[in-house]
């Protein structure tokens, strides 16, 4: 039997190696041109290459500043302001309820005296029962935003919002804020913004004590095509903000933005030299600067306010940049910030882009902030 078994391995083997054949003499998926109509079909087969060639890429989602707010604002949402269904089991708030909310909304960083005056609304509201979480929500957001409103409407967004077909003047916008409240990034953001409308923008360098500071500036101007006027290490500030703004001038452009020294509160001395530097563009132009922004950190909540006092009566603020929101669950501090210090907020930011920085709306930071 052992010829029987040996014919039929090599039978199976003949088999393999004629199949094996077959699949190699087996010919490729191709498109084939007929010479005779070479000309006709040569545009399809371009377009058959093309389509071949191409990868598929999903289109790219825009994403609006509101969605961009809503996100920001997410952790003082689910840390503080999401709570608030937890508060509401029955058809009217106890004194417990009541309490709880008190707590709630210190921890917010939400000021003594609004919170105050915030309980005794809810006090009068909860004897009418019904008082139902959607219905609280409402009521808080009519609240703050009539803390912050009067107040919001001393905006002038004309200065923020470039129109080409207005008087062509150069706006000088001055930005102040102590380190690290994100002041550098603000302003690389800000002229970012403002060449993506058209404007022609001229950037001055004045925190000539932080080489790193104009470095990171600088890579924001060459993104924007914005113009920036440097100084060597430790020149005078104000100097560097005089060239800035007569070569603005000189150029005709439509913004110069100023970055300062950060700057202590609390060091008189070098408060008075942010002063000089404000005093010295007045030779150039009896008007500017234009605006005076003081840029704020979500995270410091209301020890804001020391900071913002200080600035505010050496400088004249004319507003404020509430930055770093999407780090902090304390960007609710801002209805007090904006209500005890009189200084509308102009810019708020939620991250690093350019994008992430937009124009102040109350009702879209009300409505992020308390997802109603």
């Amino acid at each position: 039997m052992d010829w029987l078994y040996i014919i039929v391995q090599g039978l199976v083997i003949i088999y393999a190696i004629y199949v094996f054949r077959k699949i190699l003499k087996r010919p490729k998926k191709t498109h084939v041109i007929s010479t005779d109509k070479d000309d006709e079909l040569k545009p399809q087969l371009q377009e058959i290459l093309k389509a071949e060639a191409t990868p598929v890429v999903a289109p790219k989602k825009e994403i609006s500043f509101k969605d961009r707010l809503k996100l920001g604002l997410s952790r003082s949402r689910s840390e503080v302001w999401g709570k608030l269904t937890n508060l509401f089991s029955g058809p009217a708030l106890t004194e417990d309820t009541i309490d709880s909310l008190e707590e709630l909304l210190y921890s917010a960083d939400i000021g003594t005296a609004t919170v105050a005056e915030l309980i005794e609304e809810v006090k009068k509201k909860a004897k009418d029962g019904n008082f139902t979480e959607e219905s609280f929500k409402t009521f808080l957001f009519d609240f703050l935003k009539g803390k912050m409103e009067p107040v919001q409407e001393k905006v002038d967004h004309s200065l923020y919002q470039f129109d080409k077909s207005a008087e062509k003047k150069t706006k000088v916008i001055m930005v102040v804020g102590v380190n690290g409240a994100g002041k550098t990034t603000t302003i690389g953001k800000l002229a970012t913004k403002l060449r993506g409308q058209g404007a022609s923008v001229v950037v001055g360098a004045c925190d000539t004590f932080r080489a790193a500071a104009v470095d990171q500036l600088q890579v924001w101007c060459d993104r924007a095509g914005a113009t920036m006027i440097r100084a060597k290490e430790g020149a005078n500030p104000s100097g560097v903000g005089y060239d800035a703004l007569q070569a603005a001038i000189n150029q005709n452009a439509d913004y110069c933005i100023l970055d300062t020294a950060g700057r202590l509160h609390t060091k008189e001395n070098l408060m008075d030299e942010l002063a000089k530097s404000k005093n010295v563009l007045a030779k150039l132009d009896p008007t500017a600067p234009h605006q005076i922004l003081l840029v704020i950190d979500a995270i410091t909540g209301q020890n804001a306010l020391r900071q913002a006092e200080e600035f505010h009566k050496t400088l004249g603020l004319t507003g404020l940049i509430f930055t770093k929101c999407d780090g902090s669950s304390k960007a609710g501090s801002a209805v007090t910030i904006v209500e005890q210090l009189k200084l509308p907020i102009a810019y708020i930011g939620v991250g690093e882009t350019a994008e992430d920085l937009d124009v102040f709306n109350i009702d879209d930071y009300l409505h992020a902030l308390l997802d109603n």
